[in-house]
């Protein structure tokens, strides 16, 4: 088990870097009574091992996006791996689980505004071999870490193969786009 492990020194590093992911070496190193190589080698280990992950992103809470998270019935073995491949490629999709239930995948998924979130919940109906077998709109999240990362490409098409020009859920402004796409409406841009 990964968990076996870390020590008590490796969470007190992580402890340091949760409260604030911008500490230097230098401050991790005095804050957990150790060494700089010492603290250096312990976060290349533990990213090393997938057990850590320095990221910049937007805070959800701050930005009063929404969250949804959607139930997915897929008919196939090989139909959930390609929706698999395909929804890890979506911006919008937070993140992917599976499940025993029914809705054998369930997603994490997050919008702009109602009229976004909808409308990505909406185009999971495209998936062939893919029934949408519940929807629970969270709203905007009260508490917790979640963070948004932009990556912003500025791509032609989108990773799942749509131009968003050429949707009618887009055209009609009931969705910002893509967040990967050149045409994506960023709210937040001046």
């Amino acid at each position: 088990m990964v968990l076996d492990k870390l020590d008590s020194l490796d969470f007190k590093i992580l402890r340091e870097l949760t409260t604030d992911g911008r500490t230097s070496i230098t401050d991790l190193a005095i804050k957990s009574q150790s060494s700089r190589p010492t603290v250096t080698n312990r976060l290349k280990r533990m990213k090393e091992l997938g057990l850590l992950e320095v990221v910049g992103g937007l805070n959800f809470i701050s930005l009063g996006y929404k969250i949804a998270v959607v139930g997915l019935e897929v008919k196939t073995e090989e139909s959930r791996k390609e929706t698999i491949e395909v929804l890890s490629k979506c911006p919008r999709v937070q993140a992917i689980f599976r499940s025993p239930k029914k809705a054998n995948l369930e997603l994490v998924v997050w919008g702009e505004n109602d009229q976004t979130i909808n409308s990505t919940v909406e185009s999971f109906r495209d998936i062939s071999n893919v029934d949408i077998i519940d929807i629970n709109y969270l709203g905007s999240p009260i508490k917790g870490g979640l963070i948004l990362r932009l990556d912003l490409k500025g791509l032609d098409e989108t990773p799942c193969g749509m131009v968003c020009a050429d949707c009618h859920r887009y055209e009609n402004d009931w969705c910002y786009g893509c967040p990967d796409s050149k045409d994506y409406k960023n709210p937040l841009m001046k």
